[in-house]
């Protein structure tokens, strides 16, 4: 009998230690956001059920609002909050080339999970890019957000994050550039992001991609090939040569008659075979055209974004090669700036993808979980 209650006695101060120090993890700030953290990815992929979700933390707020931008354009936004008057740090995320990426399922998960962490999220629609057309006078939307966002009464100033996914990683890092918010952003994150525009139009017109070795083949999504060409017919200004320019790449013949420069240099660029070609004849762009594409370069804004750099790539994107994000991570490197990489192979660009390999999957949450609380933490 003593024997027995020893063991009943023993039993229960293991469990009692096993409680206490589960408490106290939980009490402890940088500890309870690395369990947070780890429950992102399968917040994602499906609704969590409810008591997992109330550890994320409570219901956030969520309000849609309008803004209007210093050029004239007003932007759309909406702004997840956590409950009490604050105040929390906040990241505004800038989306890709998806006019209903915000009401996304995965999209509102993941800012739902965020807020419920005590982080504000921002989800600004881009006017242009929300339409297909990547072009620089969104990085005005994107200042204007984050002004926005950071005079909030509920938001702490200096701890802003922004996070551009996709093609609009290219206008974060241009807004993050921008003397009017560099000083103020506290960290920038690019999620299957790029290097160059240049380069990413090459390899999404040719299908091949840069490479340490050289240029090698790569298979574009057709919505990738859809996107590039819907931008680059935007910036041919006579809308009667746009109209017969895209009938031309339809037909795989260019319109007979005098074309301007900007017309026969993108149907050189779309009808490309050799990148090398491509870039080329985009080096031969009219210089109000070869400005829109070093503004939307994020090569040409990296001397002037301050803060760190975390940045994740898909090893097998096909929307954006990866190796353009290794290319803004050596970049970065090379200056002496603190990035943060990682290449996961449990995402379809932006989406997440289950891994049939265990161990490969493992590896990738740590390295995913890695990047969202260094990322996050720096927002607390």
């Amino acid at each position: 009998m003593k024997a027995f209650l020893r063991r009943y006695w023993l039993a229960v101060a293991i469990c009692l230690v096993f409680v206490s120090i589960g408490s106290f993890l939980w009490a402890w700030g940088p500890s309870r956001l690395a369990v947070r953290t780890l429950m992102l990815y399968p917040h994602i992929l499906a609704e969590l059920p409810a008591p997992l979700a109330r550890l994320q933390g409570p219901q956030p707020q969520v309000e849609t609002l309008v803004l209007a931008a210093p050029n004239g354009l007003t932007v759309e936004a909406d702004v997840y909050r956590p409950p009490g008057s604050g105040p929390h740090g906040a990241l505004l995320v800038v989306m890709g080339a998806a006019p209903e990426a915000r009401h996304h399922p995965q999209a509102v998960r993941l800012a739902q999970a965020v807020a419920r962490m005590g982080r504000v999220v921002m989800l600004p629609v881009l006017p242009y890019l929300s339409h297909d057309v990547l072009h620089p006078d969104d990085k005005e939307a994107v200042v204007a957000s984050f002004l926005y966002l950071r005079a909030l009464p509920y938001v702490e100033s200096n701890r802003i994050g922004i996070l551009g996914f996709s093609i609009g990683q290219g206008i974060a890092f241009a807004a993050a550039a921008d003397p009017r918010i560099s000083q103020l952003v506290h960290s920038v994150g690019s999620f299957g992001g790029y290097y160059d525009v240049r380069e990413l139009i090459a390899a999404v017109a040719t299908g091949a991609m840069p490479t340490a070795q050289g240029w090698q083949r790569w298979q574009p999504a057709p919505r990738a090939r859809q996107v590039l060409q819907r931008s680059l017919l935007y910036y041919v200004p006579d809308a009667r040569e746009r109209e017969r320019l895209a009938i031309a790449l339809e037909v795989g013949r260019l319109p007979l008659g005098e074309v301007s420069l900007t017309a026969s240099l993108i149907y050189q660029v779309l009808n490309a075979q050799d990148p090398l070609l491509a870039l080329q004849a985009l080096s031969q762009a009219p210089p109000e055209l070869a400005r829109v594409l070093d503004i939307l370069s994020p090569r040409t804004h990296l001397q002037n974004v301050r803060a760190p750099v975390f940045i994740v790539a898909d090893r097998h994107d096909p929307f954006v090669p990866y190796t353009q994000s290794r290319a803004l991570r050596d970049e970065l490197r090379a200056m002496d700036r603190h990035a943060i990489y990682s290449e996961l192979t449990i995402f379809r660009h932006v989406t997440p993808a289950l891994q049939a390999n265990p161990l490969a999957f493992l590896a990738d949450i740590m390295r995913l979980w890695g990047q969202g609380f260094g990322f996050l933490a720096r927002l607390r």
